[in-house]
């Protein structure tokens, strides 16, 4: 029960980041030992918070459930074959059969609109708010809480390693524990004094590569876990609100957010791991707004997820597909009020879970 307690190699320089990225096997999809399935029903059993689609979002399975106001659903697919966790209101739901059936582990104190899920090692996920304390701990069907590494303050990014985690502060600031979340350490410095970080992602394959978009200032990057950071170039007057590293490569980043100068919304792409930026994607194409979600694939460091929702006139949600190299660019629209959560099945990453909103 909840508590109510709260790839590479890199040589730094004194002067300039010198980046060296070798392309990594992602271990997770389709190497021996993995042993997810593709979902096997038509119908999801729950609450009507998370759907699957084989189709980017063209079919969406429909759901037992009717989803009820206000709900933001995220959801995460774990190490543990089959096994996904999924938030929405004060709920915390886990699926033992990849996604086909969901049943509430627990019901939190906390409204978690404002958290998300994020896998650990094996059958654990963590909770946890950019805005807010604490941090949930799910660990098979078991969850547990721990106060986050800053008092009244929320984290901008967060990693569970075996043995470590690692989370970054809205300052920039880095903090890791090896004691699940019991006691936090800073490590290495600020990118730079009194920031604003809106987003930040830690590199799935090297912990001390970390990309952090701040507000007005653009985006910093470091790869020596914040001995040193160095801010990127061509976006220096943008408030950066989501940015991403691709798992497969991570050389290439994007980020979404605001030029100040044209007064228009871009995504942005880097293929040097954060250090320069060019603009891939505006407004004239997508519905771009301030934090659209990025969910780069796992198996194609060219394809990358977003999605676009709102309530306002019936409205309902937009799943993009785009392919920045080509510029090829696909959405499907449905119902929902909002898309805030995807995962990728590990056996098949074609196959989608979508955490749906309902706002009305």
């Amino acid at each position: 029960m909840i508590s109510p307690r709260r790839r590479g190699g890199f040589v730094v320089l004194a002067s300039a980041l010198i980046v060296s990225f070798a392309t990594p096997v992602h271990a997770s999809f389709g190497q021996p030992g993995w042993f997810w399935n593709r979902p096997q029903c038509d119908t999801v059993y729950g609450d009507g918070s998370v759907t699957i689609t084989t189709s980017d979002g063209a079919v969406l399975a429909p759901t037992k459930g009717q989803l009820q106001p206000v709900t933001y659903a995220k959801v995460a697919a774990l190490e543990e074959p089959n096994t996904l966790i999924s938030i929405g209101r004060q709920s915390i739901q886990r699926s033992s059969d990849a996604g086909c059936s969901w049943q509430q582990i627990d019901k939190s104190p906390d409204d978690l609109t404002t958290y998300d899920v994020t896998p650990g090692p094996g059958e654990t996920a963590y909770i946890h708010s950019v805005n807010d304390q604490p941090i949930h701990r799910v660990k098979s069907n078991q969850v547990s809480t721990v106060a986050g590494p800053v008092e009244g303050g929320g984290l901008a990014a967060f990693q569970a390693g075996k043995g470590k985690l690692r989370a970054v502060a809205g300052s920039g600031q880095i903090f890791e524990s090896t004691d699940d979340g019991v006691k936090w350490r800073a490590v290495g410095k600020l990118p730079a004094p009194d920031l604003f970080v809106y987003d930040a992602v830690i590199d799935p394959k090297n912990p001390d590569h970390i990309v952090a978009g701040v507000m007005s200032d653009g985006v910093y990057v470091t790869v020596d876990g914040g001995s040193h950071w160095i801010r990127s170039k061509a976006v220096t007057r943008v408030n950066a609100f989501s940015v991403a590293i691709s798992p497969v490569d991570p050389s290439v980043v994007w980020m979404e957010g605001y030029e100040r100068d044209e007064g228009t919304r871009y995504i942005w792409q880097s293929n040097d791991g954060g250090i320069k930026f060019r603009p891939v994607l505006d407004a004239s194409r997508a519905d771009l707004y301030n934090g659209n979600k990025l969910w780069p694939s796992p198996v194609d460091p060219d394809l990358l997820y977003f999605a676009y929702g709102t309530s306002f006139a019936g409205y309902g949600a937009d799943l993009y597909r785009f392919r920045p190299s080509t510029g090829e660019l696909t959405k499907q629209h449905n119902r929902h009020d909002g898309i805030p959560g995807l995962a990728f099945n590990p056996a098949d990453p074609s196959v989608l879970y979508l955490g749906l909103a309902e706002e009305r």
